[in-house]
């Protein structure tokens, strides 16, 4: 799992990034006890001090000319005198950061992915992660690859409306969006 509480090498469970340390049986007893729910519920509350603490430190920082904006203002050229869109820019990057934190999707995102992170790491199934990664690399990756072709001329016929009936964007959206499904796939059985 991309995101977890916890880091489990060799039966050992570390809350993430090192820290206190626990047997993996210890952890899974814990996280069974406790249920999915009063983890979530956990989860959401760190989640939500930490961006009203980003927002009532971090931002007015950001706003304020101190060093973090002076260095926008250094490395981005805003002091410049043609540079007001440039400096909205800033702002608006600014606040729509904070509106990403406080989204409630975001929130939602990060608690689910870190919650079956969690628990995932903690009962450390090898036997289904090897299952995908096997998957994933000897089948849906070379049948990516047997079929290449027979899926681009697909996907490019399927994208010629939208293209306006130019052949060689949708070719060439296509086999960019073929690559990035690759990626994707590869990179999630990577991360188990």
């Amino acid at each position: 799992m991309g995101l977890t509480a916890i880091e489990c090498p060799d039966g050992v469970c570390h809350s993430h990034h090192g820290g206190h340390a626990v047997e993996r049986s210890t952890m899974q007893a814990s996280l069974q006890n406790h249920g999915r729910d009063w983890c979530e519920r956990l989860a959401e509350r760190i989640y939500e001090m930490s961006v009203d603490t980003f927002s009532q430190s971090v931002m007015p920082s950001l706003h304020a000319a101190g060093w973090q904006r002076r260095h926008l203002d250094w490395e981005f050229k805003l002091n410049d005198l043609e540079s007001e869109p440039d400096r909205t820019l800033v702002d608006g990057i600014i606040n729509a950061t904070e509106s990403f934190l406080r989204s409630s999707e975001v929130h939602r995102l990060f608690i689910q992915e870190l919650v079956q992170g969690t628990f995932d790491e903690a009962a450390a199934d090898d036997l289904r992660t090897q299952a995908v990664r096997n998957l994933v690399e000897k089948e849906i990756v070379a049948m990516l690859e047997d079929k290449r072709q027979e899926i681009l001329d697909r996907l490019a016929q399927s994208l010629l409306v939208t293209a306006k009936g130019n052949a060689e964007a949708a070719k060439k959206a296509s086999e960019d969006a073929l690559m990035e499904v690759e990626r994707l796939v590869v990179n999630h059985a990577e991360a188990l």
